[in-house]
């Protein structure tokens, strides 16, 4: 496991995350919804349960779920992120996940795409999140594996490594953590997201600058819109249950 040291305080770190607007992530919206429309089976059937979405960010995941059948809510702390999923009809909270845990309400399912790699303090929000899942109820985890191959072999290269990232988990240690919060790992695998070439291509220029001149090159070259699967094994989706 990889931590960012030292660490910004509660209160900044709030602060960065209400201002946060990211266009670029609109952008890709036709392939967030790809993505989410495939990671969406792996939560079983929706039978009118209910999802409390946490990341929610612009709520695409929260409309592939109502799609399918979930009656879902979101938590965002971007205010421009929430009025977007706003606009889609969704109630988005725009509080801490223990504020909303200490609210005393609950969900079937809970949902962090992405997302625990931006927390602080993982424990203490995890145990948020444990209370906000309903015995017999379940979460589901999508992160970056810092325990992975690709991560191993490419070290400080590894295009994972940003300012915006604070823990870095590899499946051991996250299951581990679940586990001690008192949730029991059910399934762990590998998750593919849906990304542009264009999105792709600079992505990768970013991280390895020497390449950079020959990326930008195949950028005018290649559709930038084409929808790529990608999984190079680092990313991780992993399932746990609260006991009934």
């Amino acid at each position: 496991m990889l931590f960012q040291w030292p660490m910004r305080s509660a209160a900044e770190l709030l602060a960065a995350y209400q201002g946060v607007e990211d266009p670029l992530y609109v952008a890709e919206k036709e392939n967030r919804y790809h993505t989410f429309r495939k990671v969406v089976r792996a939560l079983g059937p929706p039978l009118g349960r209910t999802l409390l979405d946490v990341g929610a960010y612009c709520g695409y995941f929260l409309d592939v779920a109502r799609e399918a059948g979930f009656r879902a809510e979101g938590l965002e702390l971007s205010r421009w992120a929430a009025g977007h999923a706003r606009s889609l009809g969704f109630t988005v909270h725009g509080v801490p996940l223990a504020e909303l845990a200490a609210r005393g309400v609950q969900y079937d399912v809970v949902t962090l795409w992405d997302v625990v790699e931006h927390f602080a303090d993982p424990r203490a929000e995890l145990e948020a999140a444990f209370r906000l899942v309903r015995p017999g109820g379940r979460i589901y985890l999508s992160t970056i594996d810092a325990g992975s191959l690709v991560a191993r072999l490419l070290g400080g290269q590894w295009p994972w490594l940003m300012d915006m990232h604070l823990f870095y988990f590899g499946r051991s240690t996250l299951a581990t953590l679940l586990e001690e919060v008192g949730f029991r790992v059910k399934d762990t695998r590998t998750y593919t997201h849906i990304i542009s070439a264009d999105y792709l291509l600079r992505k990768v220029g970013a991280s390895f600058r020497p390449a950079a001149p020959v990326l930008e090159l195949a950028r005018r070259v290649v559709p930038g819109a084409w929808a790529i699967p990608f999984n190079l094994g680092d990313n991780m989706l992993m399932a746990a249950e609260r006991p009934a």
